[in-house]
């Protein structure tokens, strides 16, 4: 697929179900596995990222080699670049990996849930990061700051632009709001909170907390009078726990910048 349709595929989804059954193996950079060729280059693909996640949980990236990789991966350094890329195009394939796994467990939910899937989105998301946090730190600075040079495939943010049309054809965020610019907005937060993350002043929890109380501030701001309250309900221990606790972290003593 390519970058220029996805805006369409978008556009044309009505649901975040029907978008991920159709596209989101192919657009998050994960083999559609035909055959045992690509099942093979598959699970090397898998071997370089999680030798890769090792590594960056002990070492800056700028110190860790290609060769460090592959031979932890068990493959050659050209199987590296063959299936994998620049260093840059690592990180983004780690970020690609967890929204192809997020994409697997929305398929689970209620689809007649587009808050649960909302929240879902940056849950999923957070717990990926704080598996292991000094190397998704890095990915997270990475990716950010290469960002407008090298796009992912698909916007992350889309996931949260189809959850949030599916709130507003239920009710649940009014006619009058812009559904895309709101997920976008959602979107903006949670990026806002993973930055603060990786530079060491969010903490593992302070990030979770981040992230969802921009969410639900975003929904009580939008949310139609019957859905109004239950948004502010979940938003206001949020607020409390950020005033008090997670923005007085200082980071871990080799917090990378």
């Amino acid at each position: 697929m390519s970058k220029s349709q996805v805006p369409q595929l978008f556009r044309a989804t009505t649901t975040l179900h029907a978008y991920i059954k159709r596209n989101s193996a192919k657009s998050c950079h994960t083999l559609a596995v035909e055959g045992p060729r690509d099942l093979n280059k598959a699970k090397r693909r898998d071997a370089i990222l999680d030798a890769a996640i090792i590594l960056l949980g002990t070492r800056d990236s700028k110190d860790i080699t290609t060769e460090e990789i592959a031979g932890l991966a068990g493959v050659s350094a050209a199987t590296v670049y063959n299936l994998v890329g620049t260093r840059n195009e690592l990180m983004y394939q780690l970020v690609s990996r967890i929204l192809t796994d997020l994409a697997e467990s929305l398929q689970a939910l209620d689809p007649g849930d587009p808050i649960a899937e909302a929240r879902l989105i940056i849950d999923h998301t957070v717990r990926a990061f704080v598996s292991n946090p000094n190397a998704y730190r890095q990915v997270v600075a990475v990716t950010q700051r290469a960002a407008a040079a090298h796009p992912t495939p698909v916007e992350p943010s889309s996931f949260q632009v189809v959850a949030m049309r599916q709130a507003q054809s239920m009710g649940i965020i009014r006619n009058d709001i812009d559904a895309s610019g709101l997920a976008r907005q959602i979107f903006l937060s949670y990026t806002g909170a993973a930055m603060q993350w990786s530079a060491g002043r969010l903490d593992d929890a302070g990030l979770l907390t981040a992230a969802r109380h921009g969410l639900f501030t975003v929904l009580a701001a939008a949310a139609t009078d019957d859905h109004r309250e239950e948004f502010i309900d979940c938003m206001r221990p949020l607020s409390k726990t950020l005033e008090k606790k997670a923005w007085r972290f200082k980071g871990p003593p080799n917090a990378t910048s």
